[in-house]
């Protein structure tokens, strides 16, 4: 298919060329100027704030609901927090921004893998890697999130949404009230009212600084300890030689480097930080036409062609940062050890554990790469909790809630489930009548918020606690927490075959929470905290109570395999698992030994998604050897598996020979003609369905 390319931004600055980016992102509303009169405010357009608008409008057309987003900034800013997980995948499908269109504009991310160092034997260290979904069902995305964000303005644009940026909502003016909410709105470039918003309901986006909620509530902090973020943007110098390092370390994964005190994290980004805001708005709405026209992958332009065509420019960049507990060991003096604070910790790290840093020598660090002062951060004291999240005529969304910490991305992942649960009520509350009507509908959300951020920080200081011993981690807590974050009991996306309606989205995201309200992983996380919680975090673990702690993660695992409890396909543990076998017994010889789900294109060596009828690179457009893209499964799909992929699946080629071998042997056995493979590439979803009903 081909659409023409329309030059519609590119022309308003032509005409124009004072136009500012502000006024040109807002020339992308429904109205010339804000709505007095709305059904929903939303103040803050971070991501929280456009995936509740999203799921209000495209979840509830019927309700046709009027929505203004008012955002401070000029234009979407770079934030930190860029790796998504199943969860985001499956909503953004969902909501029709699907995998074939927003891989032009992110970079692939296909599971997580964990390196746990030995404090003892400086070049030593156990692994654990598990991939992510099949990628024709949710292949996940690295966004660099100033891009993320503005196109998620852009399709909320498309669908109504009026995004406002260059506005801010004057906080100590507004009035909140069951009776209606009034928010002046400042416009920044002259500082002048540009209306009073009026909206029976306010959404609070404003993520961590909790501008509403922090008016009804202070946070609460969580006892233990508390985890500091210090981080910057690099170039690799070879991300060949990062191979050498660590084995097993891909591009395509979020990497963690585990160590007593906290972890290091590697995420792989497209960065579109040089390309005109004129070109990128353009290009955006080019992408989303092909997407409602549902143009295949291989006819779509890959990102390198859409920069050509739109004047637009990339680069590949790494997001690597540490996040450590609070009660660190730091030198008295960290002068020496860079200019600022954060650069200080960074480096102390860095060079405390020599694996880090020989990880480090393969990359240069990229001085003010988001503007100036940009060239080192730090965020103290991350874990907290909104005591209070709603009150009469508002909600808070998002960070807004709660956080506790960045290791395996809650911020986003989970934190989404407030967001649309709160769109998915939002109708539901418009048409109460009375403050208690209103109230009843909103306390399914606080209890749901009350629960949720206690057990992100139970599961948050489980994991820090098994960076202590390299074999806890790979053996009791990641292990737990991967395996029942994807088969939560009776509700897994697996079981699903990630086909999930958005309107139901809200009903499995607030069920998730990565199984950490799941009562055998209650017990593990409780039984090895009360274990490592009392130790010296500068001291080895005794080796008693490293084999206690295994010991008895084994003995609940042993119990619930028994019993069948956690099984989303049901699931292959020795082909998601690179360290496990079938029964999830560890395996350190079946390290290499692991489905493939991505694999390098030859020419440009970007990451991709393994699927038979993606032949066509994604970033570059070169065409690529059928081998390059299939998957390939350590253990082939079962029966039930099979059955799944072939409703969802595009054809059988996109889930790797395999299946096609699968089909071609139940055609034998009905003595039935097998289909030739150049025909199964476009054979529809129906003959498919057909072949499988024999």
């Amino acid at each position: 298919m081909f659409i023409l390319p329309k030059t519609t931004f590119r022309d308003k600055v032509a005409a124009n060329p004072s136009i500012t980016e502000t006024q040109l992102l807002n020339s992308g509303n429904v109205h010339s100027e804000p709505a007095a009169e709305n059904d929903v405010t939303i103040v803050g357009g971070g991501i929280h704030g456009l995936i509740y608008s999203i799921h209000a409008r495209k979840a509830h057309p019927e309700a046709n609901l009027r929505i203004s987003l008012f955002e401070k900034a000029p234009r979407p800013q770079w934030k930190i927090g860029e790796s998504t997980l199943p969860y985001f995948a499956q909503w953004t499908k969902s909501a029709g921004m699907q995998a074939e269109y927003l891989l032009r504009f992110f970079g692939l991310h296909n599971g997580l893998a964990f390196f746990f160092l030995d404090r003892e034997n400086p070049d030593e260290y156990k692994a654990f890697c598990t991939n992510g979904p099949p990628p024709f069902l949710a292949p996940g995305y690295q966004l660099h999130r100033s891009m993320s964000e503005l196109v998620f303005t852009v399709f909320a644009q498309r669908l109504g949404v009026n995004v406002w940026h260059g506005h801010a909502a004057d906080i100590q003016r507004t009035i909140l009230s069951g009776e209606g909410d009034t928010v002046p709105i400042i416009r920044q470039s002259d500082k002048t009212e540009a209306v009073v918003a009026k909206s029976p309901l306010v959404i609070d986006g404003t993520g961590r600084f909790r501008q509403y909620a922090s008016k009804a509530g202070r946070i609460k902090r969580f006892e233990k300890f508390n985890t500091d973020a210090f981080f910057g943007y690099f170039e690799a110098i070879n991300e060949d030689a990062i191979q050498e390092e660590l084995e097993g370390f891909e591009g395509g994964h979020t990497s963690h480097i585990c160590f007593p005190e906290g972890w290091m994290y590697l995420i792989r980004l497209i960065s579109w930080h040089e390309s005109p805001m004129e070109n990128l708005l353009d290009m955006i709405h080019y992408v989303f036409d092909h997407a409602e026209m549902g143009t295949p992958h291989d006819e779509m332009p890959s990102t390198e062609e859409l920069c050509k065509m739109f004047g637009c420019k990339i680069k590949y960049i790494w997001s690597i940062g540490y996040a450590c507990r609070d009660d660190t060991a730091y030198p008295a003096d960290l002068a020496s050890y860079g200019s600022s604070e954060g650069e200080r910790r960074f480096n102390f790290i860095t060079q405390k554990y020599k694996k880090l840093g020989d990880v480090m020598r393969h990359f240069a660090h990229l001085p003010d790469y988001h503007g100036p002062g940009t060239s080192w951060y730090i965020r103290k004291q991350l874990s907290y909790q909104s005591q209070v999240v709603s009150g009469p005529g508002w909600v808070t969304v998002g960070d807004g809630i709660g956080f506790t910490n960045p290791l395996l991305s809650p911020g986003i992942n989970a934190g989404m489930a407030s967001s649309t649960f709160a769109a998915e009520l939002t109708p539901a509350s418009l048409k109460t009548k009375t403050e208690e009507e209103r109230a009843a509908v909103w306390k399914q959300y606080d209890d749901y918020c009350a629960g949720a951020v206690p057990s992100l920080n139970l599961m948050n200081q489980f994991l820090y606690l098994n960076f202590m011993h390299p074999l806890i981690g790979p053996r009791v807590g990641f292990m737990w927490t991967i395996v029942i974050g994807r088969d939560i009991p009776n509700y897994p996306l697996a079981r699903t075959a990630f086909t999930l309606p958005l309107k139901k989205f809200p009903f499995h995201a607030t069920r998730w929470l990565w199984g950490s309200q799941v009562d055998d992983w209650v017990k593990v996380a409780e039984y090895t905290n009360s274990k490592l919680m009392p130790l010296d975090l500068n001291e080895p673990v005794p080796q008693d109570i490293v084999d206690d702690v295994i010991n008895f993660s084994d003995k609940v695992k042993a119990e619930a395999l028994a019993a069948g409890k956690y099984q989303g396909f049901p699931f292959r543990y020795e082909g998601e698992l690179r360290n496990h076998g079938p029964m999830l017994e560890y395996d350190e010889e079946k390290y290499a030994s692991q489905d493939r789900f991505h694999s390098q294109c030859r020419d440009c060596r970007a990451w991709l998604a393994c699927r038979g009828d993606w032949r066509k690179c994604t970033a570059c457009g070169v065409v690529r050897p059928l081998e390059d893209c299939e998957i390939v499964w350590n253990v082939p799909p079962t029966d039930y598996e099979l059955s799944k992929f072939a409703k969802i699946s595009p054809n059988p080629m996109s889930v790797g020979t395999v299946l096609v071998d699968w089909l071609n042997a139940r055609e034998m056995k009905c003595e039935c003609k097998p289909i030739p493979v150049e025909n199964r590439m476009t054979m529809p979803i129906e003959n498919g369905m057909a072949n499988l009903a024999m």
